[in-house]
């Protein structure tokens, strides 16, 4: 008898281009409209509070750099690399809050601690604006950093405990890129804020910036404690139903399963197989001899979900009401966080997997990449244009300070704040057209490594040469400028590797089957590994009076996207050689069940297990 054509969307990597365009534009995995609502409410609840809180994260961080150019140097007498020390102390605070952050997301709930760490750096932003001295900003900037680092970890840990592998770069995307739009807006922001409110009430312009952005800021953790879902097994959001609690659970179940191609779909498409479990998936499954029964029809639940007796839940909800899978799933959630993050075989686990050590020095090495625009060059290059009158000759050397303000500024202030808005503009564009991308093909989340590292390549070369007079004679005239410009909006391309790289990871990690707090403490590890590398980096290379040309900055660029492209092929390998391991370990399982079912004369290879195994394409 032919076997009927799978129902719902084909998976990934067997698909073509359009199927795979229009099952990426459907809200949801597959038809069922219990899924595609439970998709609209946590997108609109967890993105649109996440994002806005990113957004403001940035706004406050691009400030500083608004400030600066803004009035505030004058103000408060900076001297040589004061900004960049500044930097420094909030990137200090930001590397020591990071672990510690992701880590009471597993003690208090993310509904209370990220609302409650946006009203600290609100209060601390506002105070900015009665500083005197630069040393009273480094101290408020410290420990603005430890306030942030909630922010970007903690958000790719909520999304990697929402949304799966076909789902989660788009979503990293958005994420990452409502930071951008930040930075963006800044500019315009405080060039709309020096124009109407410079001196009002006796305050410069950069002053109210700072108090500004603390209001605004307020509002939306308002909206975080009142409404944001925590996670799927703590989730009490008045919005989503019990069906829809247990639906996510089970969403995340299938996702430690295996390969988006094997989530359990049956060669007909008819039923799926999920061992309910009680206790963290592990990646070395030992394979059960013991045959497991046939599950009755009656256990099933409406997404053809079949839940095996082999673990203490229960097989159907519908046996006990007061004992659902979500709430079964919540007592997992309260046990595991009862384990200590820091014990001997959780540290062990931590350091003998590839991924830790692996994706922080992605990130290590990927983050200096964005140095261009996290440290905001294009400003200070305008501010201290070569045709500036003070401004150091090409050839002068980049490490002796040139403190004297120019004498004959090319750009004025507003221009100063709305040119380098073009930097991040094109950091979302590609932001999204990479999660776009890799969202259609998840496996090759690679490529946006070897992306950056021609980027990273080209962009310098190309600064390096205008300096040196390879366009025109003349390093201050326009056409050197305009390469110089076009270079600077060219490298806001490498945000790109924000939201790929820690969906690279969060995928990665849960194919593998590691456990929430593993993931917690690698995607954390990441930031803070980067920023424990930039608290120096950005003083080294990137100082301000290097400014205009930054040249030690340029070659170090050179060298650290070169890097990058070496170690995005390495990591690919490790990835490809866990996949194919897990594999063998899934064939042998299933085998052994096999086997087991046959020695027991329980049912042939037309069983719903047999059948799943078969939609895998293994041979039994």
């Amino acid at each position: 008898m032919a076997k009927p054509p799978p129902t719902g969307p084909p998976a990934p990597g067997s698909t073509g281009f359009t199927t795979r365009l229009r099952s990426y534009f459907r809200p949801g995995t597959t038809s069922n409209p219990l899924e595609r609502r439970l998709l609209l409410k946590i997108d609109f609840f967890i993105l649109t509070f996440c994002c806005l809180s990113y957004f403001l994260n940035y706004l406050d961080r691009t400030a500083l750099s608004n400030a600066y150019v803004s009035g505030m140097k004058e103000s408060l007498s900076f001297r040589g690399n004061q900004l960049n020390q500044i930097n420094t102390c909030f990137t200090i605070g930001y590397v020591l809050g990071q672990i510690p952050s992701n880590l009471s997301l597993h003690y208090i709930a993310p509904r209370i601690f990220f609302p409650g760490m946006m009203v600290l750096w609100a209060g601390l932003t506002m105070v900015t604006a009665a500083a005197r001295h630069p040393g009273d900003i480094m101290a408020i900037r410290f420990f603005q950093g430890i306030a942030e680092s909630t922010t970007f970890v903690g958000t790719h840990y909520i999304l990697g405990s929402w949304y799966t592998e076909q789902e989660l770069g788009k979503r990293s995307g958005v994420f990452t890129a409502s930071g951008l739009a930040g930075t963006m807006i800044g500019g315009f922001v405080q060039s709309g804020i020096h124009g109407s409110m410079d001196g009002l009430r006796g305050l410069s312009g950069w002053r109210w910036l700072f108090v500004i952005d603390g209001i605004i800021t307020l509002p939306v953790a308002i909206y975080g404690f009142c409404l944001f879902p925590d996670t799927p097994k703590t989730t009490r959001a008045p919005y989503l139903s019990v069906q829809e609690r247990e639906l996510a659970i089970r969403r995340m179940e299938k996702k430690r399963q295996g390969e988006p191609a094997e989530m359990g779909r049956s060669s007909s498409g008819d039923t799926l197989v999920v061992e309910a479990e009680t206790s963290v998936s592990k990646p070395d499954i030992q394979p059960r001899p013991e045959p497991e029964p046939k599950p009755s029809p009656s256990s099933a639940t409406d997404h053809h979900l079949t839940t095996h007796p082999s673990s203490t839940t229960s097989t159907s909800t519908s046996n006990n009401p007061q004992e659902t899978t979500a709430h079964a799933a919540a007592k997992t959630e309260s046990s595991l966080t009862k384990t200590h993050p820091f014990s001997l075989p959780f540290l062990r686990s931590l350091f003998s997997s590839y991924h830790c050590p692996s994706f922080i020095f992605l990130w290590i090495l990927a983050g200096e990449t964005e140095s261009f625009s996290s440290n905001a060059l294009l400003s200070l290059y305008l501010k201290s244009h070569p045709s500036n009158s003070s401004s150091p000759s090409p050839s002068s050397s980049p490490s002796v300070p040139n403190n004297p303000a120019p004498t004959a500024p090319r750009y004025t202030v507003s221009q100063l704040n709305t040119y380098p808005t073009g930097v991040p503009a094109v950091g979302i564009l590609s932001t999204l057209f990479f999660a776009f991308i890799t969202d259609l093909y998840p496996n090759h989340r690679s490529i946006v490594g070897y992306f950056i590292g021609i980027i990273g390549v080209l962009t310098p070369s190309l600064i390096l040469a205008a300096e040196h007079g390879h366009f025109g004679v003349d390093p201050a005239g326009n056409k050197a400028t305009a390469v110089v410009m076009g270079m600077y909006y060219l490298s806001g391309s490498v945000y790109a590797c924000q939201a790929t790289f820690f969906a690279w990871a969060n995928d990665a990690m849960t194919r593998d089957g590691k456990e929430a707090v593993f993931r917690g403490v690698v995607l954390a590890g990441m930031n803070m590994g980067n920023n424990a590398v930039n608290a120096w980096w950005s003083i080294v290379f990137y100082g301000a009076d290097m400014a205009p040309w930054f040249e030690r900055g340029m070659w170090a660029m050179i060298g650290t996207s070169v890097g990058l492209a070496v170690w995005t092929g390495f990591l690919s390998y490790m990835e490809r050689r866990s996949r194919r391991r897990r594999r063998r370990r899934e064939r042998e399982e299933v085998k052994e069940r096999e086997g087991a079912r046959r020695m027991q004369g329980g049912d042939s290879a037309d069983g719903p297990l047999a059948r799943d195994e078969k939609g895998k394409g293994v041979n039994v």
